[in-house]
């Protein structure tokens, strides 16, 4: 029920996946499925058709199978609210009620270093998730692109422009993005999106990302990354 997990869209999402979970667990004898890998399956499935409706058909997003499924039993609900997010970066999200002495910029890289990503994988994960429309409660701040749900480099291309200027609002959170000639607003982005524009090490990487062909390289990355995310704390997975 974290507000973070959008419980009203994650209920319609969790009984659609349980109902498939029945359907084919009823059918299927000893070969089961769980709401666990059933999550995985629908999220590379996801990735799978962004890149496809982007030219790359051939894209197959690695999945293993194993992961099992806790029960509230298995649950210890005090402890699991310290884990509770402030903020979630990857889906631009920030607990406007919440209280925490570090940056957007700052709780963002410290997930990443949670999740054990490298520079270059936490810049292509974000980027990508941009250009999927992945955001929280379907925010468009940070969706530098005119088509979601088809994987691009838009995100790179966008926050890049030199042609864009960006000022910051009274929350010091949220920064437009316009038209540094006409001042005609194009878009909204974040602390945690612009961040990959104003550090040099991420910079360099979103440059590379932003290329010609850099493309090709970004769907490629953001595969790796996101199946290595998958499978974080898999003792029983070779790691890649």
């Amino acid at each position: 029920s974290w507000e973070v997990n959008n419980p009203t869209q994650l209920q319609t999402v969790l009984s659609a996946l349980n109902t498939i979970k029945t359907s084919f667990n009823s059918k299927n004898g000893d070969k089961q499925v769980s709401l666990a890998d059933l999550i995985v399956l629908g999220g590379n499935a996801a990735v799978e058709k962004a890149a496809s409706a982007a030219g790359y058909t051939n894209l197959s997003v690695p999945f293993t199978s194993g992961r099992v499924d806790a029960t509230q039993a298995d649950t210890d609900i005090e402890n699991f609210e310290i884990l509770r997010p402030q903020a979630d970066g990857f889906r631009n999200f920030r607990n406007s009620t919440g209280w925490s002495v570090a940056s957007t910029e700052a709780l963002l890289v410290d997930k990443a270093q949670q999740l054990t990503l490298t520079a270059p994988e936490l810049t292509v994960l974000v980027g990508g998730l941009r250009s999927l429309g992945a955001n929280y409660d379907g925010s468009f701040n940070g969706i530098l692109t005119n088509k979601v749900g088809t994987f691009s480099n838009d995100f790179f291309v966008n926050l890049l422009d030199m042609s864009t200027v960006w000022t910051v609002d009274s929350t010091n959170e949220i920064f437009t993005g316009s038209d540094r000639s006409t001042g005609a607003q194009k878009w909204k982005a974040t602390r945690a999106d612009l961040l990959f524009g104003s550090h040099a090490e991420l910079r360099a990487i979103s440059e590379l990302y932003s290329e010609v062909g850099g493309q090709d390289q970004m769907v490629v990355d953001f595969a790796a990354a996101w199946a290595k995310v998958m499978d974080l704390d898999r003792y029983d997975v070779k790691k890649r």
